[in-house]
């Protein structure tokens, strides 16, 4: 596979960035006191994953005046994702959440504090990023359900965005990323309906898809999605340390999961996927290769403590699908 960098179409990415506090051991956080702080949130660990694939990536969001704010800007300048569409908010804070490992397997459990968070609060502009689109210069956009269920604003701005997106003939790609601490199962159910019309490729990972469709057979889950309005491309269900599955109309695939050495943090594994499925696209790739690479990014992810910390380079990815070896980190 060749490591030389072509030409590709710019991928919008839109959601609400935090700051993250990560525990410096594990244990319950009313014992752990010492931190270290990192950037976040489900969009942005995609855009940067698509950054580090060599895909040109744009953020559409919204941050709080604050160092925080700052901090996220800065990591994405860092990472070479376009932060032109990230605005700032004078009123609101940036969101920020806390990181737990505790128990005998060491799970991973989130806390967050973005209630009153700048995006969650006042939602975020859309008009450039609409102008943009209708000016041919994105070839994908990727969001996930988080952003539609922070805030009315947010939700209203999004269904805009995505629906622009389908008027422009642009593919969407959307990771149904449930967060039941943001809305009951019931209310995911009626907002995933809402916006399958929209949509071209549709992600979740398997828990996901039992929840919403009672089966992680992906077959089955494009026939429930089809019976609620989906009419785009195909879905992917990410099973975790199982693999993947992808179905459409005409074929089914599955690919097996790489192997890790050691697995430190699952968090930012599935937003990885969705990076490495959406560059695969885009260099036009068949389906089976953007699995396998979706996957490979997915594995990266899992190495480290950061959600987006241990995402590969482009060059990385390449010696890997060339047949070279283990994620070894």
């Amino acid at each position: 596979m060749s490591n030389v960098m072509q030409p590709l179409g710019r991928v919008l990415t839109f959601g609400e960035p935090m700051v993250v506090c990560v525990p410096k051991e594990a244990g319950k956080l009313t014992e752990v006191r010492d931190f270290r702080t990192d950037c976040a949130g489900a969009e942005m660990n995609t855009a940067i994953g698509l950054a580090r694939l060599q895909v040109p990536t744009s953020y559409l969001a919204r941050v709080g005046d604050d160092p925080f704010g700052e901090l996220i800007r800065r990591q994405l300048r860092a990472e070479g994702v376009d932060d032109t569409l990230v605005d700032v908010s004078a009123e609101r804070p940036t969101g920020v959440y806390f990181k737990q490992w505790h128990g005998l397997k060491k799970q991973t459990q989130v806390y967050y504090y973005r209630a009153l968070s700048a995006m969650a609060s006042e939602g975020f502009a859309i008009d450039r990023a609409i102008s943009r689109l209708q000016e041919a210069a994105f070839a994908w956009v990727h969001a996930t359900g988080i952003t539609w269920m922070i805030g009315s604003d947010a939700k209203q701005s999004s269904f805009e965005l995505v629906k622009s997106a389908r008027l422009a003939g642009v593919p969407v790609s959307f990771d149904v990323n449930i967060r039941l601490k943001l809305a009951p199962i019931e209310e995911w159910r009626a907002f995933v309906r809402q916006v399958l019309p929209h949509v071209t490729w549709g992600f979740m990972g398997d828990g996901e898809a039992e929840q919403l469709y009672g089966t992680c057979d992906a077959g089955e889950v494009l026939t429930r999605l089809c019976e609620n309005g989906f009419s785009g491309t195909g879905v992917v269900v990410k099973c975790g340390d199982k693999g993947a599955d992808l179905a459409t109309t005409a074929k089914r695939l599955h690919v097996d999961p790489w192997p890790v050495e050691t697995v430190v943090d699952t968090v930012g594994a599935g937003d990885g996927f969705n990076a490495g499925f959406i560059a695969g696209m885009l260099r036009g790739f068949p389906l089976d290769q953007c699995l396998r690479l979706g996957s490979l990014v997915g594995a990266y992810a899992v190495t480290g403590s950061g959600d987006f910390s241990q995402y590969p380079t482009w060059t990385e990815v390449v010696a890997h699908l060339d047949g070279k070896g283990v994620v070894e980190r």
